[in-house]
């Protein structure tokens, strides 16, 4: 498989999402600007992922994001800057597939945030259906530290591809169903309930059945 396998199916993810979030503030649904990101671009093993007019730096700081390849695994990172100081590269995540990574980000830093920004809107929190449920089918977890070195930290794999596997920076059950969603489920399952949808066109995925 591709080692950024996924890819082709974030960048339209991306697009899905920005074309919405723009048809969102035009009608009044979500107030300040749109895009929170831009179309990502690579810098050598580095798929850096541009803040939009959504995300500006403000008095609370900002944070950059970025999908580094490190060989063994895809490591999230940002850099942020808040009254706390500035941080540079700090690696937040671990993935053994650009795919599960891509994934990851776009749910937490994309599609989520948009329904929070929602006015007037009480929608569900997509990852409380998974709140207090066992692993997904087929995952695992061991405890043992994350590529930094830091002991109490758990590793959540799948029993049948261990080379596929998650680490982040808390105890993490929902993670394993959000990777286990096609492209499309994942996109459907954090539209549900917002209004004006079916005015922004859903890509094709390359996992579409």
């Amino acid at each position: 498989m591709d080692r950024w396998y996924g890819l082709a199916n974030l960048y339209s993810s991306m697009e899905y999402w920005s074309a919405l979030q723009e048809h969102l503030v035009q009608d009044g649904t979500i107030r300040g600007s749109a895009p929170l990101y831009e179309a990502p671009y690579f810098d050598g093993d580095r798929l850096l992922i541009p803040r939009g007019p959504g995300n500006p730096e403000d008095s609370d700081g900002y944070t950059d994001y970025s999908i580094f390849d490190e060989g063994e695994y895809f490591s999230i990172r940002t850099t942020s800057k808040s009254i706390a100081g500035q941080f540079d590269d700090l690696q937040k995540s671990w993935f053994g597939r650009f795919d599960d990574a891509a994934k990851y980000f776009l749910a937490g830093e994309m599609a989520f945030p948009t329904r929070l920004r929602m006015r007037n809107a009480k929608l569900e929190v997509p990852y409380s259906r998974w709140f207090d449920c066992d692993l997904a089918p087929l995952w695992s977890d061991v405890e043992q530290p994350d590529p930094r070195g830091w002991v109490k930290s758990r590793k959540y794999f799948r029993s049948d591809n261990p080379s596929r596997f998650y680490i982040t920076l808390n105890p993490d059950i929902p993670t394993s169903y959000l990777l286990d969603l096609t492209w499309r489920q994942l996109n459907s399952t954090f539209t549900e309930g917002i209004p004006g949808i079916d005015q922004v066109r859903v890509p094709r995925f390359s996992d579409d059945s």
